[in-house]
């Protein structure tokens, strides 16, 4: 059971985490969002920051560490500017808040952007990225992350994976979503794979003793590479201070892992909107990136290459089947949710 993978239904699944954010006092519009971007994280088979996550969550209000109702408040705004406190609640509830937020200063000033301190963990950063899309905007998002990786050159972890995540509009049926930890992989597949107790590719991570490794239990007790090496590094960097350092959220080592049951977590993040007419006219706009699409998608292929693909797109084809067929839930991750919800005596049609 525990290797093997069943097709479950996204409907199901997002009634599934909402009935058990309810059972821990989350408010009910606030579970169902979310019970949703959780979700959304597997349907784009991200699945390291999908349904694996929710146990955490809800264990982190049990312990008092997280905030079963999210209440943002507003520290300083100026103009195209906020700076939002999360107070210790759901990073997913902050972060729809803060590119809403982003959005409606892009609208009057062409540009917005909304940052936040004191919140938890928010899932998959695309999907606060894409939010921007159907208004005809481009999404930047990034946060910062517990430590799992060292600086180039050192031995101990310092930093975190510290995702990126860049969504443009292209016009067509297919969008530009660039969406990207710092490291070589995110610290959530790793812990995806010692769940399903399978091996990692060596060149993900380095055992506590610095030395490549496959097994992902020594990983999570070692520190994951950075992409690119020292560039993937100075990316890491350069978002913690944006994300941390900037917003008055917590940095660094200070910073608590979603599983750390025992200190709060202050993650920071930042969340920008582009409102396009202030630069272009959207016509010419989406004329022009359906020529760089084109010229992309039919540019020569290297041996072996069936095709080539935009940023994102594979997401969005797995998007597509999934909704059609059923999410994959791994058999330990199924298991785990059963567990959680007999513990909390709910009630779930999985």
């Amino acid at each position: 059971m525990s290797g093997e993978s069943i097709r479950i239904p996204a409907g199901a699944l997002v009634q599934a985490c909402d009935t058990l954010l309810q059972k821990v006092g989350v408010p009910p519009d606030e579970a169902r969002v979310i019970a949703e971007i959780v979700v959304e994280g597997d349907l784009r088979g991200v699945e390291s920051h999908g349904l694996l996550r929710l146990p955490a969550y809800i264990h982190r209000v049990q312990a008092g560490l997280m905030t079963a109702k999210t209440d943002v408040r507003v520290v300083r705004e100026r103009g195209a500017s906020v700076l939002l406190d999360a107070q210790r609640g759901f990073g997913q509830v902050a972060g729809v808040r803060a590119m809403t937020q982003a959005m409606e200063r892009a609208r009057q000033h062409g540009v917005g952007v909304a940052a936040v301190r004191n919140a938890n963990h928010f899932g998959i950063a695309a999907y606060y990225a894409m939010m921007a899309l159907p208004h005809r905007m481009v999404g930047i998002v990034m946060a910062n992350a517990a430590p799992s990786m060292a600086a180039w050159g050192g031995a101990a972890p310092v930093l975190g994976t510290n995702p990126i995540c860049i969504a443009i509009p292209t016009g067509g049926d297919v969008d530009i979503v660039l969406d990207m930890a710092s490291s070589v992989v995110a610290r959530g597949k790793i812990r995806l794979a010692a769940s399903k107790g399978e091996r990692i590719p060596l060149g993900w991570a380095l055992d506590a003793q610095g030395r490549p490794t496959d097994d992902p239990k020594a990983a999570l007790d070692g520190t994951l590479v950075p992409i690119g090496g020292p560039k993937g590094y100075g990316l890491a960097l350069a978002i913690d201070v944006l994300s941390g350092v900037l917003t008055g959220a917590d940095f660094g080592t200070r910073l608590t892992s979603v599983h750390d049951l025992k200190q709060v977590s202050s993650v920071g993040f930042v969340m920008q909107a582009l409102d396009i007419s202030a630069f272009a006219d959207w016509d010419d706009f989406r004329r022009d990136m359906q020529t760089l699409v084109q010229e992309i998608l039919n540019s020569p292929r290297a041996p072996g290459v069936e095709r080539i693909y935009l940023p994102g797109e594979i997401e969005w084809l797995k998007r597509q089947d999934r909704l059609q067929n059923g999410v994959p839930v791994p058999g330990s991750v199924l298991e785990e949710i059963r567990h959680l919800a007999q513990e909390l005596g709910a009630e779930i049609a999985l």
